[in-house]
């Protein structure tokens, strides 16, 4: 990687720039040392692919919103919003292989394009594209709770991860099972974004109640999903293809009323999602209050 490549974006002046400037940002991490060795079909290929193929960039959205809600320096609050895109991106390949998911956003998924060995090669640079991300934080005082959190998350991740595959071929009939899986897979990188801006601000007293309202979305979300994939995941021999909230529910005896108890699960923590966001600093929880609202409109 060129040195300065997050000097290079720091330029960025309004929002309206933001994807754009991410986007440069991401590809040049990934790309590294040019001058260095690469073959076609390899995982720099795959992972610009990755980058290029879009998403909804919510993490990386609310990170910035929210470090420049804050009083960021640009450079820190697109740092920070890149590192835990790159993250995200580097989790969903890996889901991909795990799951033998074929598409990603409309195109094939990593290893049904290059095979098993580059999918895993190719989570693991976004990966550390995500930690060389932080490599130009403006308060280095800061660099190690910084880079010690995004571990903490990751590990999380990893263990969430594990935890579902750990079940494949089981029903699962407890729900504190299903939320201390969906709390590490969802709501860590859901909290990330804002805990990195808080504690670069300068803020940390607020990090649990940051944590609290970004998990109970990440949780929410998780159900929803469960509730438009039920079908397929319900589908194949010897049990579940995945956990699923509802299967979990009607296997702990709700039956029919699954739904509803699902339902009123995910909306009770978006309530408290948006009641906490509302009074976090500045305005710094605007974004995730937004994103609390619209999947309540979804239910």
């Amino acid at each position: 990687m060129t040195s300065h490549a997050v000097g290079s974006i720091s330029a960025t002046k309004s929002p309206s720039d933001f994807l754009e400037d991410l986007n440069e940002l991401m590809l040049q991490l990934v790309r590294g040392d040019e001058s260095g060795p690469g073959f076609p079909g390899g995982p720099v290929s795959a992972a610009l692919e990755v980058i290029s193929s879009g998403g909804h960039r919510v993490r990386a959205r609310m990170a910035f919103d929210a470090g420049t809600a804050l009083g960021l320096e640009s450079r820190d609050a697109m740092a920070i919003s890149a590192a835990v895109e790159l993250l995200h991106n580097a989790s969903l390949v890996h889901d991909d292989l795990h799951d033998r998911e074929k598409t990603r956003r409309g195109q094939p998924s990593v290893w049904a394009a290059y095979g098993d060995e580059v999918a895993v090669c190719t989570g693991d640079l976004l990966l550390s594209a995500a930690y060389a991300a932080l490599s130009e934080i403006s308060n280095l005082q800061l660099l190690p709770k910084l880079l010690s959190l995004v571990h903490q998350r990751t590990v999380r991740v990893i263990c969430g991860q594990c935890i579902e595959l750990s079940t494949r071929g089981h029903q699962v009939e407890s729900m504190a099972f299903y939320e201390k899986m969906a709390l590490a897979k969802s709501g860590a990188l859901l909290s990330l974004p804002l805990e990195m801006a808080f504690l670069l601000a300068g803020k940390e007293a607020w990090l649990g109640e940051v944590r609290e309202a970004a998990e109970g979305f990440g949780l929410s979300y998780q159900v929803m999903d469960d509730i438009a994939d039920v079908e397929s995941d319900a589908a194949g021999d010897g049990g579940p293809r995945a956990v699923n909230a509802l299967l979990v529910l009607q296997a702990a005896g709700h039956g029919r009323n699954s739904l509803t108890v699902a339902r009123e699960m995910a909306l009770g923590h978006l309530k408290n999602t948006m009641e906490i966001a509302e009074r976090l600093p500045n305005g710094s929880g605007l974004f995730l209050k937004n994103l609390a609202l619209a999947l309540c409109q979804r239910f």
